[in-house]
């Protein structure tokens, strides 16, 4: 397994599409992030397997709360990027020798995602019919006065 490269996000650098993005400050520090903010680290990953490999271990470290001991600092707390990318290496050496289950994991992981987005989208819907039907009650009653 090759070490992966970490760096502090910054705006003028060029972001790959297999980069990642982590959140550094703040009681969610070790968060993965779609898009980059000011406070974020960078993964750089060389490709997709690559990338879907690091996003799942990050977000299963930050899930199990597995940053929250490294977050120094008393107002808002930070992720030293040291001690990110040693604890981020040493996690992904563990589960490199069972490399299999954690695809396997990552393949469950990404189902159950795609479906928790769909109930959200539906959630969503509902709601905005709860909307709809409130407003067109409010609506007739407004014009019988």
């Amino acid at each position: 397994m090759r070490k992966i490269k970490v760096y502090t996000f910054n705006p003028k650098n060029q972001i790959n599409q297999f980069d990642i993005f982590v959140l550094s400050r703040g009681l969610n520090s070790g968060k993965p992030l779609d898009k980059p903010c000011a406070n974020s680290f960078v993964v750089a990953c060389k490709d997709q397997a690559e990338k879907d490999f690091y996003k799942t271990l990050i977000a299963g470290l930050w899930k199990i709360n597995y940053f929250k001991p490294l977050l120094l600092g008393s107002v808002i707390p930070f992720l030293r990027i040291t001690d990110f990318k040693q604890h981020l290496h040493e996690q992904a050496k563990k589960i490199s020798f069972t490399p299999d289950d954690f695809r396997s994991d990552i393949e469950k992981i990404k189902i159950i995602e795609a479906k928790q987005r769909k109930i959200a989208e539906q959630v969503q819907l509902l709601e905005e019919a709860k909307r709809i039907i409130m407003y067109r009650n409010f609506k007739y009653r407004r014009e019988l006065r």
